[in-house]
């Protein structure tokens, strides 16, 4: 069962064009599913719990996603 619901979550995920290129990795036990990566923003957390969440009202969806961090900027000295 683990196996179809992964697929089915993965599935959804791609389906979905705001989540398609993050690299979510998707972990399930029982009814349980586990949300794990680095996604560009915040958005795209709530927006990929809520395509897992409408796989099935049965699972739980979890989620360990976090915003990717992007090296910060340096400023040239004398250049604002």
């Amino acid at each position: 069962m683990a196996s179809k619901v992964r697929k089915a979550v993965l599935a959804a995920l791609k389906r979905n064009t705001f989540t398609v290129d993050q690299p979510i990795e998707v972990r399930v036990k029982g009814t349980n599913v586990l949300l794990v990566g680095e996604v560009e923003d915040e958005a795209l957390i709530y927006e990929a719990v809520a395509t897992a969440e409408s796989v099935s009202a049965l699972l739980r969806i979890y989620s360990r996603l976090k915003v990717r961090q992007t090296a910060p900027v340096r400023e040239k000295a004398g250049v604002i």
